[in-house]
């Protein structure tokens, strides 16, 4: 069975985080917002999850998510 959406990557920085991953965003205390997410990406000790937290300006990130999702693209948070 075919996802009705096609799943491209958001790019912030270094990281490449797949919209269906993101698994919060928050506010830090400071103001910022950031987005959690679990993947399972190849990493130095092979293939494993990973967890983390990267700020983000959140209205960008929402559109940039929306938009890798809905073009199956990379679309870059930072640019």
């Amino acid at each position: 069975m075919q996802p009705l959406m096609s799943t491209g990557y958001v790019k912030v920085g270094n990281d490449y985080i797949n919209p269906y991953s993101i698994t919060h965003i928050g506010k830090n205390p400071d103001g910022t917002t950031h987005v959690g997410y679990d993947t399972v990406a190849q990493g130095p000790m092979g293939i494993g999850p990973i967890s983390d937290r990267i700020p983000v300006n959140s209205d960008k990130f929402a559109q940039c998510a929306i938009k890798a999702m809905q073009t199956g693209g990379i679309i870059d948070v930072m640019a």
